[in-house]
């Protein structure tokens, strides 16, 4: 086999084994995954090949590749993680294999490690690579979100509409949190009308026939007015007495 043959073939069967593959600069290889990279000399790769024949040449450099990938594999630990509300579409063009699981109506519960100034979505990869199952990653989730603590105020002008004093990543997420739906029971009752506009906010009232349409409107100009990019839903939403969901508008 001659070396332009060799290199176009050994980078097909590559692509077979990892998600980037490209001739980088000339005569090296470069293999990236989603953390780090690698980059070979083809040369080299071609005169081994000529010692030990084309199928043991690929097989060794496919150890080596992933051994020089999996020495900065992420690692998950489960101490800063922490549920995630999104849209059930999120990262599907993408294609990302997110954990994730439906939570009400159009939405979907992900999952997030929190490095300091950015997110990382949990992967099923992340979870098998850890040795952790879905339950324990749920559960010890939901204890850490349950360890925030906020407050839910009145609107200044708008006192029967109610959101969170302090702002926060997960804003939203602090929904599901023993701690806020405590409170809205005891300030706003059992049948509700909310909505999560962004990551950061969480804004409800009182679902009453009286002033649905009142209320409608004005959950629809505050949606309409948060700046956040890091966008959730512009529905607004129900959760009857009975503990329903349902989208309204």
């Amino acid at each position: 086999m001659k070396y332009m043959e060799f290199t176009n073939r050994i980078i097909q069967d590559l692509k077979k084994e990892f998600n980037e593959v490209r001739l980088d600069e000339k005569d090296r290889i470069y293999i990236g995954s989603e953390f780090t990279n690698a980059s070979l000399p083809i040369r080299t790769m071609y005169q081994e090949y000529q010692i030990v024949g084309y199928q043991k040449n690929l097989q060794n450099y496919i150890k080596i590749i992933s051994d020089i990938l999996n020495c900065y594999k992420f690692k998950l630990s489960l101490s800063n993680v922490f549920p995630f509300v999104k849209t059930k579409e999120f990262g599907e063009d993408i294609h990302h294999n997110f954990v994730k699981e439906d939570l009400f109506c159009n939405l979907s519960l992900f999952y997030v490690v929190d490095m300091g100034e950015v997110f990382r979505f949990v992967l099923h990869d992340d979870l098998k690579n850890a040795n952790i199952d879905l339950k324990r990653l749920k559960n010890e989730s939901m204890k850490n979100l349950n360890k925030m603590t906020n407050l839910l105020s009145r609107l200044d002008d708008k006192p029967h509409i109610y959101t969170l004093r302090f702002n926060s990543d997960f804003g939203a997420s602090l929904f599901l949190t023993e701690n806020i739906q405590q409170q809205i029971k005891k300030k706003i009752g059992t049948d509700i009308l909310f909505c999560m506009p962004s990551c950061t906010r969480f804004i409800c009232t009182a679902y009453d026939e009286h002033m649905l349409n009142t209320n409608l409107y004005i959950l629809r100009q505050l949606i309409d007015e948060d700046e956040d990019i890091n966008k959730i839903s512009k529905n607004i939403y129900r959760r009857d007495a009975q503990g329903d969901y349902s989208i309204v508008n």
